[in-house]
């Protein structure tokens, strides 16, 4: 067996002693140590579904621990082109494919609604 699977391993189960399921918890230090050995077990072919199960953690926390560590974002930044002054109709919300559009707010307005969204 791999060194670093039984370093993990053991860490994990020290932590983790009387907690089973989904109450089992692993710090910054052990995501970083299981995503190390997984851009290693990948680089010889092994998937993530694989190494999560050697590790004894479930694929998701395993996905969810790459996508941090490779600064994978679910949120994009918001550029404002112009700003746009406020007209004299309504606010309307526009939703793509993609993304979603606010038309007839000014910046501070946009702000505002920024602020409450948060």
């Amino acid at each position: 067996m791999d060194r670093a699977l039984i370093d993990f391993q053991r860490t994990a189960q020290r932590i983790n002693r009387d907690r089973r399921g989904t109450r089992r918890r692993y710090g910054p230090v052990l995501q970083q140590q299981a995503v190390a050995y997984w851009h290693a077990q990948q680089r010889q072919g092994q998937s993530v579904p694989t190494v999560a199960t050697a590790l004894g953690v479930t694929p998701w926390s395993l996905y969810r621990w790459i996508a941090a560590a490779t600064g994978t974002q679910r949120f994009h930044p918001i550029e404002v082109a112009r700003p746009v002054t406020a007209p004299a109709g309504p606010i309307v919300i526009a939703f793509g494919a993609l993304d979603a559009r606010v038309e007839g707010l000014d910046l501070e307005g946009a702000a505002a609604l920024l602020a409450r969204l948060r």
